[in-house]
């Protein structure tokens, strides 16, 4: 039984490392969003979403943003201004 355990904490461990380090995200398991530069109406914000092997893509409409439209795998979200400042993430530019 103390075998198991100690297996039991050894995964839950190296989960914890892997995501406080962004892994999953990076190794595209957990689908991931990163802020645009682009113009958005009413002093908001675009975000574009990239799904993930696990998780599939991230549901940004629980924090109040308006789904657009999809390119290819990218889906793109129109979230309000409040969102930009809680989510410190890097700022892609658009072409």
């Amino acid at each position: 039984m103390f075998r198991y355990g100690v297996a039991a904490a050894l995964i839950v461990s190296t989960a914890a490392v892997a995501n406080s380090q962004g892994m999953l995200e990076k190794s595209a398991f957990l689908g991931s969003c990163n802020a645009l530069v682009a113009k958005a109406p009413n002093d908001g914000q675009w975000w574009e979403c990239r799904p993930g092997a696990l998780s599939g893509y991230p549901d940004l409409s629980r924090d109040a943003c308006t789904r657009g439209d999809m390119r290819g795998e990218v889906r793109y979200w129109l979230c309000p201004a409040e969102l930009v400042a809680s989510r410190s993430t890097e700022k892609v530019a658009t072409g």
